[in-house]
């Protein structure tokens, strides 16, 4: 009998320790309040790399992204530098949305430059090898009858990635600025490059080793499938423990 309790107890020791190597995994969360293509394309990228990534429902149709704990400072390393979450742009419809106000020349001339700086930020943005885009559009506000205006002009900076070359793609950037833009010269648009760095080692990107075994999916559902052999398994070691005390017992009246 002292055999057979023994062998309970060390089943229940190595599921306990099992049960506690699974819950140890910690999970954090990574980004929230995501539209649900901005969620799916960090997931996407972190998969691919071999980090567990779990999509979960936010607050008014937002979504979170949760990971492992122990990949928070890998995985933002390396949505960093795939520039991801996307920037979510304001189109034209967005910025000019009636709010009930009268607004001033002034502030609709702001708005709509802001207006014209997203479109164009966007459009760049989506271009092959393009991480990130901003566009600044500056409009003097000229008298039309004064005798010297100052003349518009667009600044364009760009953050892209290390191994493509945007240098020849900047005249038809600056051409797709001009004509989107009224009465803006080809002079006046400059254009700022910046490549992105790398987090190397040895020339190759620094990535986690995947998850051992499971995803995150399989270890919460093994989690529970412990748990409840573990409870199984303390109510068979207390009928034991009753019978043996009670055999026991019965021995000694005997």
């Amino acid at each position: 009998m002292k055999n057979i309790m023994r062998k309970y107890l060390s089943i229940v020791l190595l599921l306990c320790g099992l049960f506690l190597l699974v819950g140890c995994d910690k999970k954090a969360t990574l980004y929230s309040n995501l539209e649900e293509r901005q969620a799916n394309s960090v997931m996407a990228a972190l998969l691919e790399v071999g980090i567990s990534a779990e999509k979960v429902a936010g607050a008014e149709n937002t979504w979170d992204v949760i990971i492992p704990e122990r990949h928070f400072a890998v995985a933002a390393n390396i949505l960093e530098q795939q520039g991801l979450p996307h920037h979510v742009y304001q189109g034209v419809a967005d910025v000019f949305k009636k709010t009930g106000m009268v607004s001033s020349p002034s502030e609709e001339r702001i708005r709509f430059m802001e207006a014209l700086s997203q479109d164009l930020s966007q459009t760049i943005s989506s271009i092959e090898g393009v991480i990130d885009a901003r566009v600044h559009v500056v409009l003097p506000e000229n008298d039309p009858f004064a005798k010297n205006t100052v003349p518009s002009s667009a600044a364009v900076a760009i953050r892209h990635r290390y191994d493509v070359s945007m240098e020849d793609q900047i005249p038809q950037i600056k051409s797709l600025i001009k004509n989107s833009i009224e009465g803006l010269s080809y002079e006046k648009i400059s254009v700022i490059l910046f490549a992105d760095s790398p987090d190397t080692n040895d020339g190759k990107p620094i990535v986690p080793q995947k998850d051992p075994l499971f995803g995150a999916q399989v270890l919460q559902s093994l989690a529970t499938a412990n748990a409840a052999l573990l409870v199984l398994l303390i109510a068979g070691i207390v009928i034991v423990w009753r019978k043996y005390n009670s055999f026991k017992k019965d021995a000694k009246e005997e």
